[in-house]
């Protein structure tokens, strides 16, 4: 009896310490999705999310997140005058649970997705949506650049089973040269406006005092009196010491 118990144990612990070897479960969370790859190969079966058991001597399990992820790239391309503009671009995408297969036999881990596929994208569709524009009209036309580059990307990245979900630019910049150029121009524009301002002041004002001059004298031509009311009311109160003519002085010369 106690030799049978002894033969038991030793074949649970020689089963534990198979699987413990052999590492027989694989964990794959919300959002995720795990390839089979058997002796090297790709077997076409994915497990979705839960515990599997597997034997990891002939087995491995390649798991991918298949949620939404944000990738950012800051990039410096050419617009269509050649004028270098400077942009930071965010990239919201996930990659496609029924292609975790194709990727992982054609591309790699998820970390290669990244950098051989979606990063080289991000900057090559970027730059070509940028040269399509003078870059005095990338600032105005920000929403159009924005959604050649995610139709674009999402052409491209379609592909290789990546779904592109919503593309952001932000942080526009110019070089300095272009940057201090456009000051000067803005300057420049203040000051044309300030001039013109100005001029239709004087206009204005050349204008009023010549109509009020106009108004003055038909009040005159049709009134006398009101050209004796306006040398009254210029007159500074002083009489003249004395009268050319015959007639009578105002004040008596000794």
């Amino acid at each position: 009896m106690r030799k049978n118990s002894l033969v038991i144990l030793g074949a649970v612990l020689l089963l534990g310490l198979i699987l413990l070897v052999s590492g027989p479960f694989a964990i794959i969370g919300p959002g995720e999705r795990g390839v089979v790859v058997q002796k090297g190969k790709v077997t076409g079966e994915i497990y979705s999310e839960g515990w599997y058991f597997y034997n990891s001597l002939t087995k491995d399990i390649i798991q991918f997140d298949t949620k939404s992820k944000v990738t950012t790239e800051q990039i410096t391309a050419a617009s269509q005058d050649l004028q270098d503009v400077t942009a930071e671009v965010a990239i919201q995408y996930r990659i496609d649970q029924s292609s975790v297969a194709k990727i992982v036999e054609n591309i790699g881990f998820q970390k290669d997705v990244d950098e051989k596929i979606i990063d080289p994208a991000i900057q090559e569709v970027v730059k070509a949506s940028t040269a399509q524009h003078p870059v005095a009209d990338i600032i105005k036309k920000r929403s159009e650049v924005k959604q050649t580059t995610e139709r674009l990307l999402a052409e491209r990245l379609s592909g290789y089973g990546i779904v592109v979900e919503e593309v952001s630019i932000k942080n526009i910049e110019f070089s300095d040269e272009f940057t201090k150029a456009i000051e000067r121009k803005q300057v420049a524009e203040q000051k044309k406006l300030q001039a013109k301002f100005d001029a239709e002041a004087e206009i204005a004002k050349a204008e009023g005092k010549a109509e009020a001059q106009r108004i003055e004298g038909e009040a005159i031509n049709a009134n006398p009196q009101i050209l004796e009311l306006r040398k009254i009311e210029r007159w500074d109160g002083k009489l003249p010491a004395y009268m050319l003519g015959s007639g009578n002085p105002l004040v008596q010369l000794p």
